[in-house]
């Protein structure tokens, strides 16, 4: 038994004569999904692509997560979940999306995968509301740390402070 490292992105890649595991009919649709909602066009700009690539991917692996059981959390891979759902996340507001969408984004990949893998289809409503859960308690958190910075930042401005203390940090 010996992995040689082609994955089925890379085989797929290779199959559909593409140079890149994202412009494969395993990423297209959930790329379709990721730039409708940020209202843009993949393939238009290399920032805004890869803000897109980062939502697709990391909406496949919180799809699948939450299908095996893991929910988002502090420890182990609970922690990786929530680590890379919330990067998914930033990468959406990065794009310009205000509300949450990382729930719509991995229907699209129940919507795409579950012939393959039925289990995401037994448990779509979960992953929707885990994920919509879990997006929302991280905006809650970033607009209250996004606030609490643009205040300090009055302060220093008030002060002629250019650095933000250590204390403050």
């Amino acid at each position: 038994s010996i992995d040689t490292g082609a994955g089925l992105e890379r085989v797929t890649s290779v199959l559909q004569g593409v140079a890149s595991n994202y412009d494969t009919d395993l990423f297209t649709g959930i790329l379709a999904k990721a730039a409708e909602l940020a209202g843009t066009a993949y393939g238009k700009n290399p920032e805004s692509d890869t803000s897109l690539r980062v939502i697709a991917d990391h909406a496949r692996c919180t799809t699948f997560l939450i299908a095996d059981g893991v929910f988002p959390d502090n420890t182990g891979r609970e922690y990786v979940l929530r680590r890379i759902f919330r990067r998914a996340v930033r990468h959406g507001r990065l794009l310009g999306i205000e509300r949450p969408f990382m729930h719509e984004v991995c229907e699209q990949v129940v919507a795409e995968m579950s012939a393959q893998y039925p289990e995401l289809a037994q448990h779509r409503t979960t992953i929707a509301n885990v994920a919509l859960a879990e997006e929302k308690r991280f905006r809650t958190t970033l607009d209250q740390g996004v606030k609490l910075l643009e205040d300090e930042f009055a302060e220093m401005k008030k002060a002629g402070l250019c650095e933000v203390p250590g204390k403050a940090v």
